[in-house]
């Protein structure tokens, strides 16, 4: 009987959540599919954590939690930014003028929402983190719910009073996002600051404040041995620098043991092959890139025939 009843509750709680998946549908249909991705991320389920008090033999349980928010930051939502990159790149080469620049803005924005989302979910699993610490310390915790529901609207809170600079000019997935359309728009051209590129707001501080000028960097596509574009290519874990497959398996030889210096311009690492890895995503801006630079050529070469 007893064990009846402990079902019943999960039992409805499961009817409930089919019930608001129905409606979701359903509110997606009607809105021809508009705002899918926010309506998505209002499913994400708060645990459940009670309101007895916990203490260090429960401390598994909220680690358990806490990685499931992990989980589906890095499995389900990082996803999310190579696709709007390469969605952006396509707006900045393909559509101009006003238009381009509207769309472009519209996906900024949505840039921005996926940040905002990110750090919503990292803000769960650093306060129930922070919770299963105060276990493991042999710290008992009553009002758990209490205190984990304060913790995050506390961390929220603190972030959305944040000015746009503060929230995204140091965040490497916006830096990458403006580094793929600033290439597009202004080939062979080094990005600017982020600070440049995201309006002043009360509250930052001033423009030449050294600490938060990052500065983008000319994307240089080529391989340092072959000197022409990147083909399947490996990026090393040592130094980070990419090169063509053959060329670089050519320069160290056969032996995954053996040590060469990197062959890029002014680095002294020492590279073997074990060391290197596949990157497709720089292949596939690579290939972007080239297919841009042939563009842009007969381009060229139409408007000297026009001439």
């Amino acid at each position: 009987m007893d064990d009846e009843q402990e079902q019943q509750p999960r039992r409805s709680k499961k009817g409930v959540k089919k019930e608001k998946k129905g409606k979701k549908r359903a509110q997606q249909k009607d809105s021809d599919g508009e705002d899918i991705v926010e309506e998505e991320e209002e499913d994400i389920p708060i645990p459940d954590l009670g309101d007895h008090p916990l203490d260090k033999d429960q401390a598994p349980k909220l680690h358990g939690l806490a990685t499931d928010w992990g989980l589906m930051r890095t499995k389900v939502h990082l996803q999310g930014y190579r696709f709007i990159r390469e969605v952006a790149a396509s707006i900045a080469e393909f559509t101009e003028g006003e238009k381009g620049e509207k769309a472009l803005n519209q996906v900024d924005t949505l840039m921005r929402d996926l940040l905002d989302t990110e750090h919503e979910l990292v803000t769960h699993e650093a306060v129930l983190e922070g919770l299963h610490q105060k276990l493991a310390r042999n710290e008992k915790i009553e009002g758990v719910t209490d205190k984990y529901e304060q913790g995050v609207r506390e961390h929220l809170d603190q972030y959305r009073h944040k000015t746009a600079r503060q929230k995204y000019a140091k965040n490497d997935h916006y830096q990458k996002f403006k580094q793929t359309v600033y290439e597009v728009q202004h080939p062979d051209t080094a990005m600017p600051p982020l600070t440049d590129l995201i309006p002043r707001e009360e509250g930052d501080d001033s423009d030449d404040d050294d600490d938060l000028q990052i500065g983008g960097v000319t994307q240089d596509y080529k391989c340092p041995l072959s000197l022409t574009i990147l083909v399947d290519p490996l990026t090393s874990k040592l130094c980070g620098h990419s090169y063509s497959a053959e060329a670089i398996k050519d320069y160290l030889g056969h032996s995954r043991a053996r040590r060469k210096e990197c062959p890029a311009t002014g680095c002294k690492k020492q590279i073997s092959l074990a060391d290197l890895e596949p990157n497709k995503e720089l292949a596939k801006r690579a290939k972007e890139a080239a297919r841009r630079e042939r563009a842009r050529e007969e381009d060229s070469d139409d408007g000297e025939v026009i001439e």
